[in-house]
């Protein structure tokens, strides 16, 4: 009977077995909401509200910083709720135009607390700031050639999304606006183009006049004018196609996108043939590996009358030459230009929030590239709960390492050392933002277990008890590994009888046959986990009995065995 135990003790077991008494539950906050910076334009004088959530044990308060400052309770214009994480504006203005940020904190029993801090939403009224105007234009052409005409030596600031128009304008309310078609066409930075002018387009009386009009605001405002002069011929020769204006020309800047923005590009082409409906070139877009690029595949929009290609959602693959050309009845021509993806760092490791068994290192990550081809950005700067981590941080509990995008906080404790961490990456272009908070939770913690090696006799019961407990944030589950098997919930190896309630668990040896004493030997290895924690116990079963040899039964007599 050695190391067996019998059926009383292990049932006095089931009545003995306690949980340890955890700490409170502690799990530091998650900004929810904004997820990602914003840009947010509003009309002027509407109530803007923007909200801020969290989840977090206990529950988070919230805070709002404007331009980097905390919002004081003494602003009426700008309030917020602690609780709740909604701040409203009222009544937008330029005033209150900037970037906001949240923070959310919860608090701890011994005082010390967690702050997570979310991206910056930018608000700003849509608006159209004033013109100022040129003084009124002349432009003269002749009847068949190419003409453009611009929107003035300077465009005024503008916020929202904009688009620009163009109407022929006499006094101050007589205005007709200029439709775009396969002669017409005004390019991205609000220029008219005419890609044959026509003796029609001189408008007696009448000026050209840009204008532009922003989506949110509803608002048109009008630029300087220009009188059109057409010298009229008595028939109009044909021309080839001729690049007259590209995204190229307008020079290096204009073809520099942002990665993730949408990519735009133009071509502008003057011809002409004496073809009823066929008088202006027809475009056409190739890829660097002088494929035809089709409208509506693989992100790539074409419109304009062939005259634009815009590629959604740019990746840094997209940066490479693309050729328009334009061909009529006498000729071709052609224009070529190399899209730039530029961007500000691109996250190669940011941030992410860690948990840790109490003891335990904690590694944050903070690594990020620039866009191909470009200066690498700065090294990171860290924060800890939206203070600097400076060289006065305690080298006992932090480590920095890999030109410092990694921090270690090391043995991490669940009474002190519970924080949110960011980092700041920047680089020519702009800067990136992460937040990641590290929770720590008492171990794992077995509190009843059989003892490991077992050799039992038949009447013996083999124990095979596992108790133990974890921090209540995350409670425990078991398994069993047993003769290559694994077995879940409420299933156990065979002969096995097990309270999944209370985790009592062993074999009665007294009715197994000697077969099921052989199949009992080997080793329970119990599995207690969670998500971020494994414990094992293992159990040797050896059996201290001679198990019976099956016998053959004797011959009768006079009989000889074959």
């Amino acid at each position: 009977m050695a190391g067996g135990t019998r059926l009383a003790s292990i049932l006095l077991l089931s009545v003995f077995l306690f949980v340890r008494a955890q700490d409170d539950i502690r799990e530091p906050p998650k900004i929810l909401e904004p997820a990602s910076a914003k840009e947010l334009f509003y009309d002027g004088g509407v109530d803007v509200t923007l909200q801020c959530r969290a989840s977090g044990q206990p529950t988070p308060l919230y805070e709002w910083y404007w331009n980097g400052a905390p919002i004081e309770p003494t602003n009426q214009a700008i309030t917020y709720d602690p609780s709740t994480g909604l701040l409203t504006i009222q009544g937008l203005t330029t005033r209150e135009e900037g970037f906001y940020n949240c923070r959310a904190r919860n608090t701890f029993p011994n005082g010390l607390s967690a702050v997570a801090i979310s991206h910056k939403i930018e608000v700003r009224r849509a608006r159209i700031k004033p013109w100022t105007k040129d003084q009124d234009r002349t432009k003269t052409a002749t009847e068949g050639n190419y003409v453009f005409i611009t929107c003035g030596d300077t465009l005024p600031k503008y916020y929202g999304p904009t688009t620009f128009k163009w109407y022929t304008v006499e006094g101050e309310d007589d205005l007709l606006e200029v439709e775009e078609d396969k002669r017409v066409f005004i390019d991205n930075k609000g220029t008219l183009h005419f890609t044959y002018v026509l003796g029609t387009d001189e408008q007696s009386n009448r000026y050209y006049s840009c204008a532009m009009s922003n989506v949110v605001e509803g608002k048109l405002t009008l630029g300087g004018r220009t009188r059109l002069v057409v010298t009229k011929t008595a028939s109009m020769s044909e021309v080839k196609p001729a690049l007259q204006f590209s995204t190229k020309l307008a020079g290096d800047g204009a073809l520099t996108f942002k990665r993730n923005t949408e990519g735009h590009l133009e071509c502008f082409f003057s011809g002409y043939v004496n073809d009823p409906g066929n008088e202006v070139p027809t475009i056409k877009w190739l890829d660097n590996a002088g494929n035809t690029i089709v409208s509506g595949t693989d992100r790539y929009t074409i419109k304009g009358n062939g005259r634009v290609l815009t590629i959604a959602s740019l990746v840094e693959a997209d940066e490479k030459p693309f050729t328009c050309i334009a061909n009529n009845a006498i000729g071709t021509a052609e224009g070529r230009m190399t899209l730039n993806v530029t961007s500000s760092p691109i996250w190669v490791k940011a941030l992410q929030s860690i948990t840790v068994p109490q003891g335990k290192d904690a590694v944050f990550h903070c690594e990020a590239r620039s866009a191909a081809s470009e200066v690498p950005p700065d090294p990171p700067r860290w924060f800890k709960n939206g203070y600097r981590l400076d060289m006065s941080y305690d080298p006992n509990k932090f480590e920095f390492a890999n030109e410092n995008r990694e921090l270690r906080v090391k043995s991490a404790q669940k009474n002190t050392d519970i924080a949110c961490f960011q980092c700041f990456v920047g680089n020519s272009v702009g800067e990136e933002f992460s937040d990641g908070c590290l929770n720590v939770i008492l171990p794992i913690e077995v509190v009843a277990k059989p003892l490991p090696e077992q050799t039992i006799e038949r009447g013996d019961i083999v124990n095979l008890t596992v108790v133990a407990t974890s921090d209540k944030l995350y409670p425990v589950a078991y398994k069993w590994h047993f003769n290559n098997r694994t077995y879940e919930g409420v299933s156990a190896p065979p002969h096995v009888i097990y309270d999944v309630s209370t985790n009592l668990a062993y074999i009665n040896t007294s009715d197994l046959t000697d077969e099921q004493m052989r199949d009992i030997r080997g080793v329970y290895r119990r599995q207690v986990y969670h998500e971020f924690e494994s414990v094992f116990v293992d159990v040797d079963v050896d059996v201290d009995v001679i198990l019976k040899v099956q016998e053959e039964p004797p011959l009768p007599v006079g009989e000889c065995s074959k």
